[in-house]
């Protein structure tokens, strides 16, 4: 199969990308990095057989001040490679979030593009698949002024720094941790399918935010604990994200992704400064 990834070069791009590639596809990267962009000429899709999309502004409390842009990037970006998609015959697999209590830009427009491909499905005939993608993480994802935070790279950082791990709200939340090369080989799997059918990717095990901290500054030798701040515009106290396990009886038992704090130890220690 030939396999166009909008955000290629991003961080669960370049995951997918690997992934493609050792399940024998052909895949390459459409990213604005490469001057490809989905809100302009779409011609280096072709030719491709199935386009996954991941590309889209991300954020939190940081879209509210880029509201328009997310919407543009978003969500008509999504409807324009879903009108490319109708148009070539190529499928579509797109990235969306897990349900929660949240209420933000990016999970509006996140939201908003996933029913946009639902309908591309049913009254346009575009072959579709949607995986839910969790608290991703892995080495090499970015952080740091100018990019989104991250539970694990933030984390990581400060206790390396020797600094509290900043937690917003009482750290009880939970988050489900699924490792960046999980979430890809997923993504291509879901290529196989195209009823509508939604994948979650993650473990179905939620831990909390509390105890990811306290196991980072233990293996980083951190002595200078946490720091708790409001939440952030746009989530909720006491939110729990889990895998529920959507799509998994499709799959393979092999693709289901587990979590193992060792493996959190390995991508920790590649932000060791």
């Amino acid at each position: 199969m030939k396999i166009a990834v909008t955000g290629g070069a991003g961080f669960i791009g370049r995951a997918t990308i690997a992934a493609a590639e050792a399940a024998g596809h052909t895949a390459w990267p459409f990213d604005r990095h490469d001057g490809n962009d989905v809100l302009d000429d779409l011609s280096g899709l072709k030719p491709a057989d199935c386009v996954i999309h991941l590309a889209g502004m991300l954020g939190t409390a940081e879209l509210f001040d880029q509201a328009e842009e997310a919407v543009h990037a978003n969500v008509i970006g999504t409807l324009r490679i879903l009108r490319w998609c109708a148009d070539t015959g190529a499928s579509y697999v797109g990235i969306t979030m897990p349900d929660s209590s949240w209420a933000n830009v990016y999970q509006a427009t996140k939201l908003c593009a996933n029913r946009l491909a639902t309908a591309w499905h049913l009254s346009r005939g575009v072959r579709v698949s949607h995986v839910r993608a969790f608290n991703a993480y892995g080495p090499g994802q970015k952080h740091g002024p100018g990019h989104p935070r991250k539970i694990i790279p933030a984390f990581a950082a400060e206790a390396y720094a020797g600094q509290p791990i900043t937690i917003w709200g009482s750290g009880v939340q939970t988050v489900d941790l699924v490792h960046v090369d999980d979430v890809g080989r997923m993504l291509i799997a879901a290529t196989a399918f195209g009823d509508d059918e939604v994948f979650d990717a993650g473990t179905g095990v939620p831990r909390s935010v509390n105890r990811v901290a306290k196991y980072i500054n233990t293996i980083v030798g951190n002595d200078a604990g946490v720091r708790y701040l409001p939440m952030r515009d746009g989530e909720r106290p006491g939110t729990h994200i889990i895998a529920r396990g959507a799509g998994w009886d499709l799959l393979d038992f092999s693709l289901r992704p587990t979590f193992d704090w060792g493996r959190l130890a390995d991508v920790v220690e590649s932000y060791r400064p």
